[in-house]
């Protein structure tokens, strides 16, 4: 793995090093082009990672290949505008139901007919988007960390101080000391940001649009939307010290099993691997892929 000492070139981004975890681009039906990392055998029952605002594979990079080894084919998605996919110029395609669609689209250029998901922060409203436009694809569906049902303390300021003719300068204010200034906020007291991960943040930064992206998600993005009732298992899972994603939400979402990591903040996969990589391993082979000899 890489030295957390080293700062990372673009071409050296994960997961370049990480044995058994390989990357590559997929096109849509639209024409966009996805990245997905993923890990595992090809004909093992499909998990698909959804990242939040922001983030990229990078999020679930200590789950990736524990899911593998353990026989799924796990993928994790970098959604359009985020990480190395494309970043179209078109606020339309950051609203509720566009992304939604966009998840929909990903797991038709797969292939996956049917597959469990996966949802980080923002990710997760993608993911129960889609469970709910999609019942019969969605076999279970981990929510962790949720936004985007409760609405963002913040958000009207947030909107406000980032006009359109604003964006040369956002730019300009995404520089590694914001980015480790952001990861301090939103990580709990049981680990903090390394300098790798602030280099697997940064780097994205850099690329045409992803800037501009991310104030379209803000922009147009339903950040309160209601949780609606779900028939397949739903595993929810929070940190006791998320400021994004308070724990005492938790019991809005209904999850079985429910857990709250004491200690963590927002980014659970990065903080508590320990824990959350055998319990969704377990939550997937009890309660969504039971066992291949009862299918």
């Amino acid at each position: 793995m890489e030295s957390e000492s080293r700062r990372l070139p673009e071409g050296e981004l994960y997961p370049q090093g990480y044995d058994g975890v390989t990357a590559r681009l997929v096109m849509l039906q639209s024409g966009i082009n996805v990245r997905i990392v993923e890990a595992g055998p090809p004909t093992g029952h499909a998990v698909v990672m959804v990242p939040g605002w922001g983030c990229g594979a990078w999020i679930f990079h200590e789950i990736i290949p524990h899911l593998g080894r353990s026989g799924f084919h796990a993928i994790a998605v970098e959604l359009k505008g985020h990480g190395l996919s494309d970043k179209p110029d078109d606020p339309h395609e950051y609203t509720v139901d566009s992304m939604r669609d966009h998840l929909g689209q990903i797991l038709d250029a797969l292939g996956l007919e049917r597959a469990a998901l996966i949802g980080h922060s923002m990710g997760a409203a993608i993911a129960v988007e889609l469970t709910t436009a999609a019942p019969h694809r969605i076999s279970g569906l981990v929510v962790a960390a949720p936004v985007g049902f409760a609405g963002v303390r913040g958000m009207g300021l947030f909107r406000f101080i980032t006009p359109r003719f604003a964006l040369p300068i956002l730019q300009l204010l995404a520089t590694r000391f914001l980015i480790r200034a952001i990861l301090s906020m939103v990580y709990g007291s049981i680990r903090r940001a390394s300098k790798t991960d602030v280099e697997e943040f940064y780097w994205p930064t850099r690329l045409p649009g992803f800037v501009r992206s991310l104030r379209y998600l803000l922009h147009e993005f339903d950040w309160a939307q209601p949780f609606p009732h779900l028939s397949i298992p739903v595993m929810t899972v929070f940190g006791s010290e998320d400021i994004l994603s308070p724990s005492s939400d938790a019991g809005r979402y209904g999850g079985d099993p429910e857990i709250v990591v004491e200690g963590a903040g927002h980014v659970l996969f990065e903080e508590a691997p320990e824990i959350l990589n055998e319990a969704i391993a377990r939550f997937l082979s009890d309660r969504v892929y039971i066992s291949s000899q009862d299918e």
